[in-house]
C-alpha cells in the first residue's frame, strides 16, 4: 500500500498521497486492519531491491494487501511488461486501486482466507512471481479468533513454537503464504514489515521456516517513525527462490552501512552481531546463570484493563468515585462519566461492570500500586509513580495466576521489576509495598517467596488451599543465587547489584544492542561478586 509517481506517455503525473487517499473511506478501522499507507519513496525503494534479483523474462507481481494500488502502480512503470495482482480487503479501496491500475487483475478479497487462490489461478507457468508489498500489521491479529483459518495457517508453519514464540500478527501469516506460494516456483519476495522479524524471539520459528525454505538476499533496517503517524520500526527483506548458489545475504543500517552476515541458531535474527557482543555473551553464558534461572519467580504485573476507573494517585478520590458509581444507574452513567473526567469512549465498559453483580464498595481492596514505566524508571521508581489501585478481582477480568489461590504475590516490600527480550533492557528495585502495574513485556521478582513456588513452579499454587502449605518464604534465588548473594551479604543487596548489572554500561551498550530482543541475559555471578 503506498503512493508513487506515475509516468505515461511521457508525461510525469501527479505524486498520489496515499494517506490522503485512504481518507476517503472514513469507515475502514485502519488500525484493526493494519492499514498504514507506504510512501513512494520506500515502495520505489522495494521495488528496486526486489527488482535486482529477479532478472529478465516473463513476470507476474502480486501484491496480497494492496490497498490503493501504489506497489502495482510502481511495477506497471518499471516492468510494462508483468503480469500484476492485487488483492485488497475493502471493496472500495480496491475499486480506486483498479482505476489506478487499469491493466492490472485487482480484486476485493482475503488474501488469509483463500482469496488469492482464484487470483493466482491465472498465472502462465512460465512466469516467475514477484511478491512484493507493505501486509498489514495490527499486533494481534483477528486470524487468531478464528480457529479453523489459525490452523490451516499455522500448517504454514512445520517447526514447533516453544515457549515465549508465536504467530499471533498478520504480516507473519502473509509470509508464510507468500514463501509457501514460492517453494513451488521461482520467485522473489519483498516486504515491508515490523523489524520485530529480524530479531524478536517472538519470530524465531517464523526465520528458522523462512530461511530454511527460501534464500535470504537484503535486509534493510528504515528505522522508525517511516510510516506517519507511527513509530514503528519497520525492515524490508527480500528472499528468493530462484535456482542457482545462495549467496550471503546483505544488511543495510538506517545510516547506509553495508554488511554481509550469516543468520545462526539458535534465535535465526536477521542482523549481523557485532564481535564483542558475541564475546560478551559467551564468556556470561559459561560463567553465569540466564537471569530468569538466577530468579526463579517472576510474574506480569496487574492490569485492571480500567484504570481510569480503578487507579488514582489519591486513595479518598478513588473511594469517593467507585461509591459513585455503585449508587449511579445505568441510564445515569454518561452523566457519571462526565462528572469523573471519564471519556465518553469508555461507557461501554462502564455498563459492563453495571451488568454483572452489584458492587458493593469496601476500602479494604484498595492497594498501594506503582505505575512502572521500563526503561523510563530505570533504578528506582520515582513518586510520580505511585498510586492507589482498587484491587478487587471481580472486577478485574483474567486476573489469572497473579490473583488466584492463597498466594498473592504483590504482598513483600522488595520487588525487581525487569523486563526480558524486549528492547530498551531496565530494571528497577521497588521497596515498598505494593502491586507493580503489567507494563509490556515487563516482569516483577518478589525478594521472598514461598519454597515450594520457587522449587516446584507457578501451578502449585493451585493445588493447594491455604498459604501454609507453600512452605516457609525463602530468597526467590537459584541454588547458586543463593551462594551469591551470601558472598555479597543477603538477597536484597544481590537484587540491588543485579538491577546496578542490567542498567550497567556492559549490558545497554554492547550485550542488549545484539541480543535484548532474542536471548535472556546471562548473569556472570563472579563479575559481580568482585564488584
Amino acid at each position: 500500500m503506498g503512493g508513487v509517481l506515475m509516468r505515461r506517455g511521457g508525461y510525469r503525473q501527479r505524486e498520489v498521497d496515499e494517506e490522503r487517499l485512504v481518507h476517503q473511506f472514513p469507515g475502514l478501522d485502519r488500525k484493526a486492519v493494519g492499514a498504514f499507507f507506504t510512501p513512494a519513496p520506500l515502495v520505489e525503494r522495494t521495488l528496486a531491491l526486489a527488482l535486482t534479483h529477479l532478472g529478465e523474462g516473463p513476470l507476474t507481481v502480486v501484491d496480497p494487501a494492496c490497498g490503493a494500488g501504489a506497489f502495482l502502480t510502481a511495477a506497471a512503470r518499471l516492468r510494462p511488461d508483468a503480469r500484476l495482482c492485487g488483492l485488497e480487503l475493502d471493496p472500495e479501496v480496491a475499486r480506486v486501486c483498479q482505476a489506478r491500475v487499469p491493466g492490472a487483475d485487482v480484486r476485493a478479497g482475503d488474501a488469509l482466507r483463500g482469496g488469492l487462490e482464484p487470483l493466482l489461478a491465472a498465472t502462465p507457468p512460465e512466469h516467475r512471481e514477484l511478491w512484493v508489498g507493505n501486509p498489514p500489521y495490527n499486533g494481534t491479529s483477528p486470524v487468531l479468533k478464528d480457529a479453523r483459518t489459525y490452523a490451516r495457517l499455522r500448517a504454514l508453519l512445520p517447526l514447533a513454537l516453544p515457549p515465549g514464540t508465536s504467530l499471533r500478527d498478520d504480516f507473519a501469516f502473509f509470509l508464510l503464504v507468500a514463501a509457501h506460494r514460492l517453494v513451488s516456483r521461482p520467485g522473489v519476495l519483498a516486504f515491508i514489515t515490523p523489524a520485530t522479524l529480524l530479531d524478536a524471539f517472538l519470530y524465531a520459528p517464523l526465520r528458522q521456516s523462512l530461511l530454511g525454505t527460501l534464500a535470504l538476499r537484503e535486509v534493510v533496517d528504515l528505522g522508525p517513525g517511516v510510516f506517519r503517524g507511527t513509530q514503528v520500526r519497520t525492515c524490508i527483506t527480500v528472499w528468493s527462490s530462484l535456482p542457482g548458489p545462495r549467496a550471503t545475504p546483505r544488511f543495510e543500517r538506517q545510516d547506509g552501512q553495508r554488511q554481509d552476515f550469516t543468520p545462526a541458531a539458535p534465535e535465526w535474527r536477521l542482523v549481523p552481531t557485532a564481535p564483542e557482543a558475541e564475546e560478551l555473551d559467551a564468556r556470561w553464558r559459561a560463567e553465569g546463570e540466564p537471569l530468569t534461572t538466577l530468579v526463579p519467580v517472576s510474574l506480569p504485573g496487574v492490569k485492571t484493563r480500567f484504570d481510569e476507573l480503578l487507579v488514582d494517585a489519591d486513595p479518598d478520590r478513588l473511594m469517593a468515585r467507585l461509591r459513585a458509581f455503585a449508587m449511579t444507574r445505568e441510564e445515569e452513567l454518561p452523566d457519571f462519566a462526565r462528572a469523573h473526567g471519564l471519556p465518553e469512549e469508555l461507557l461501554p465498559k462502564l455498563r459492563a461492570l453495571k451488568a454483572g453483580p452489584p458492587l458493593s464498595v469496601d476500602p479494604c481492596y484498595v492497594r498501594p500500586f506503582f505505575r512502572y514505566g521500563g526503561a523510563r524508571h530505570r533504578g528506582t521508581l520515582p513518586p510520580e509513580a505511585r498510586a492507589y489501585c482498587y484491587l478487587d478481582r471481580r472486577l478485574i477480568p483474567r486476573g489469572d495466576h497473579r490473583l488466584r489461590g492463597p498466594y498473592d504475590p504483590h504482598l513483600g516490600a522488595v520487588k525487581l521489576l525487569f523486563n526480558v527480550r524486549e528492547l530498551p533492557l531496565s530494571a528497577a528495585l521497588l521497596e515498598d509495598e505494593g502491586c507493580v502495574h503489567d507494563h509490556r513485556h515487563a516482569r516483577f521478582a518478589p525478594l521472598y517467596v514461598p519454597q515450594r513456588l520457587r522449587d516446584e513452579g507457578l501451578l502449585v499454587t493451585r493445588s493447594v488451599s491455604t498459604l501454609g502449605e507453600l512452605g516457609p518464604l525463602v530468597p526467590n534465588l537459584s541454588p547458586r543465587g543463593q551462594a551469591w548473594a551470601e558472598s555479597l551479604g543477603g538477597p536484597l543487596p544481590a537484587f540491588r547489584a543485579l538491577v546496578n548489572f542490567l542498567n550497567g554500561p556492559e549490558v545497554q551498550d554492547i550485550w542488549a544492542p545484539a541480543f535484548g530482543a532474542s536471548r535472556v541475559v546471562p548473569v556472570p555471578l563472579k563479575d559481580l561478586e568482585a564488584k
